[in-house]
């Protein structure tokens, strides 16, 4: 029996303490509910689509996210949650005009700044990533998310100082992260990633590995606006080997990449031991 009885609000609220939990599932299942039985609550339908979000399964984000936004127009978090879920499907314009219209709605929204900067760095615009990133930390949003992509733009723009700076920045929240909760592996997968990027090859791969074994072979994890999955975390171990020169244990784990997900482009580069890209993020089709 929930507490407060069969009522769309009761499922509603346990679908915010599942969600919050890190049950999504069963998020998504309370917020399904709350929507049967009332379809006019388009709270439940902005955190369903943001459930899917975490899901990686943005185009049914989508259609729920757009569901709510036609009822709710000038909610800034919901336009910002839909141009995240535009960006998972490659619409990069139609994301950015999302964020723009959440900036209409509230302009110092950090979350949307920090879309527009993906957008941009989508694009490789890394001059305009750099400035945009820059604004959402002066707004506040101190976030690995931000430190990382800020990196990797001053990195592109020659700027030595402000991609050291923030690429230790990121380490630190990851490490922080790490601390708070050591069973997870989203906090070694994306250390593991700044080191990659730091061209730590070592470090990243102590990362890659110890993500390796906490992550459940079917799940899928997003943090910080990354999705990842094992074959992902798998992948960047074998980019880690190769830029080490372990050449055939790299191609190894290419063999059991394609094992795993026989369609994975970076699984095949790894299989076949072709060059890294000089400017790869390690992530193949990503």
């Amino acid at each position: 029996m929930l507490f407060g009885g069969e009522t769309a609000h009761s499922y509603y609220e346990e679908g915010l303490t599942a969600a919050m939990k890190g049950d999504v599932q069963l998020a998504v299942s309370r917020f399904k509910r709350a929507l049967e039985l009332d379809t006019q609550l388009h709270s439940a339908r902005h955190q369903l689509g943001k459930c899917y979000l975490r899901l990686c399964r943005p185009q049914e984000a989508l259609t729920e996210l757009r569901a709510a936004t036609k009822l709710m127009p000038t909610v800034a978090p919901l336009l910002v949650d839909t141009g995240y879920a535009l960006l998972l499907l490659d619409k990069v314009e139609e994301a950015r005009n999302a964020f723009s219209n959440a900036l209409q709605v509230k302009s110092d929204d950090p979350r949307a700044i920090m879309g527009l900067a993906r957008c941009a760095a989508a694009k490789e615009q890394w001059g305009t990533v750099v400035g945009l990133a820059q604004h959402a930390l002066e707004q506040g949003y101190a976030h690995f998310d931000a430190r990382l992509l800020l990196a990797r733009a001053a990195d592109k723009c020659d700027m030595p100082e402000v991609a050291m700076a923030n690429y230790s920045k990121a380490v630190e929240l990851m490490d922080q992260s790490i601390d708070a909760n050591p069973e997870q592996p989203a906090g070694h997968y994306l250390r593991g990633c700044v080191y990659f990027y730091q061209e730590n090859y070592s470090a990243a791969l102590a990362d890659f590995e110890a993500a390796l074994e906490k992550a459940e072979r079917d799940a899928h994890y997003a943090a910080y606006q990354e999705h990842f999955s094992f074959p992902d975390i798998l992948n960047m171990k074998g980019m880690c080997l190769r830029a080490l020169g372990h050449d055939e244990q790299a191609r190894e784990i290419g063999r059991e990449l394609l094992a795993l997900a026989p369609d994975h482009p970076a699984g095949q580069q790894l299989a076949d031991g072709e060059a890294i890209p000089s400017d790869s993020d390690g992530k193949g089709s990503r």
